[in-house]
């Protein structure tokens, strides 16, 4: 009834953060963990401060790796993870002290093979000082059986529960009898991990808590994905086509288009918007033509935006985006 619980911090040049972090790991009201640190080639002076943390907790460990990013970080911890359980926490946030044994507690009332719950968004300013917090909130749900449980796929990623890889805990022995891994994509693996273990679930429990805080820096770029990264999303689609295809499922395509448009080419287009990038070979793409085209989103933001591409009124577009970005990052949109 107090199983061994891995948590996995894969970590680069973070060094303003890593100590909050690494300290709110330390402070869980549930003690039986193993920290594994994985430093993916940082450049700072990450090494250095988890290597002193881990001389004042006999819990922690840290390996050393070159840059590979993220996905690969995490793999070098699996593979060196004993515990019963694994949890992912990202360098740059900080957790409640209660998160993990509410997670424990959550997945033994029904020996649920998948538990999740949702974050809080923490903006901050460059000199780190909090303006603004956002909790958000599933509501309780338990799902159970593997038919169930994948009818429920696309609800669950549009929910952002099969998003990140963070505030979840997961079963060691479906990724080790599965043999389940991050991909070496550089962008979205965390949500290629969760499309994989999905896939070998059969019961689940989303649970109405949020105690990962998770940074955002407000004043800093919108954005990570890269200039290519609509070429993700086009693998996506097809490996969720895939997916419905082996579970002998309709693909609906209607939902994952809706998906796609709010969330992944969203925040992609905001991101070509701040840096100034030409977005034409992204939006003229056929396979994004046809995800903007069937898309039927619900909120008047992401109908707006639909619009204005379909006309091609890329000039409207640009000054829409650019208000966007503006209120999200003082924390005023969610």
């Amino acid at each position: 009834m107090n199983p061994l619980i891995s948590i996995i911090v894969p970590t680069y040049n973070v060094e303003n953060y890593l100590r909050q972090c690494l300290e709110s790991v330390k402070t869980q009201v549930y003690k039986n963990i193993e920290v594994i640190i994985v430093i993916d080639g940082a450049t700072d002076g990450s090494y250095e401060i988890a290597k002193e943390f881990c001389k004042t907790d006999n819990r922690f460990h840290v390996y050393w790796q070159e840059n590979a990013g993220s996905g690969p970080a995490r793999n070098a911890g699996l593979a060196r993870a004993n515990g019963e359980f694994v949890m992912f926490v990202d360098p740059d946030d900080w957790i409640e002290p209660e998160l993990l044994g509410k997670l424990v507690e959550a997945q033994q009332e029904g020996d649920y093979d998948f538990v999740a719950t949702k974050r809080t968004f923490v903006y901050c300013d460059n000199d780190n000082h909090i303006i603004s917090t956002k909790p958000h909130h599933f509501e309780d749900e338990i799902i159970e059986g593997r038919d169930n449980v994948r009818q429920a796929y696309i609800r669950l990623l549009n929910m952002g529960a099969v998003g990140s890889p963070t505030e979840k805990l997961y079963k060691m022995s479906i990724i080790r009898d599965n043999k389940i891994e991050f991909p070496s994509l550089r962008r979205s693996q965390d949500v290629a991990f969760n499309m994989r273990y999905y896939n070998c679930v059969d019961s689940l429990r989303l649970l109405s808590y949020s105690g990962y805080n998770y940074r955002i820096m407000a004043l800093q770029p919108t954005g990570k994905s890269g200039k290519d990264y609509y070429k993700t999303i086009l693998w996506f689609y097809d490996e969720y086509k895939k997916l419905y295809q082996a579970w002998n499922l309709s693909f609906p395509k209607q939902k994952f288009c809706d998906f796609f448009f709010t969330v992944r080419l969203n925040a992609n287009l905001q991101q070509f918007i701040a840096h100034r990038w030409d977005f034409k070979p992204v939006v003229e793409d056929t396979t994004i033509q046809q995800i903007i085209k069937t898309a039927k989103p619900s909120s008047i933001h992401h109908k707006i935006l639909r619009r204005l591409l379909l006309l091609k009124f890329y000039k409207l577009m640009i000054i829409y985006l650019r208000i966007e970005m503006l209120l999200k990052k003082r924390g005023t949109r969610r």
